[in-house]
């Protein structure tokens, strides 16, 4: 399994985390962002930032390889709607 870990780089919060089987999404988005492209983010109260990757860090815990992603954090203008 591998856990993905949304981190805020200015304060080190989690913004979100994540289980994946595979790790091609993870891998991915911090492709992505080390490739210079804005990406948008969700919290776990579904509220959008748009986000500018800054680093990223891998360890093993336990049977779980984990991604911390740490990007720099703004709340986009712009909110996806959550449907109920």
């Amino acid at each position: 399994m591998y856990k993905l870990q949304i981190c805020n780089a200015l304060t080190h919060e989690i913004l979100r985390e994540k289980m994946y089987k595979k790790p091609d999404l993870l891998l991915s988005l911090i492709e992505a962002g080390e490739k210079g492209q804005e990406c948008f983010l969700f919290d776990e109260e579904c509220r959008t930032y748009k986000g500018d990757y800054i680093s990223h860090s891998s360890f093993t815990e336990e049977d779980c390889n984990v991604y911390k992603v740490y990007f720099r954090l703004e709340l986009s203008e712009l909110q996806a709607r959550v449907a109920n």
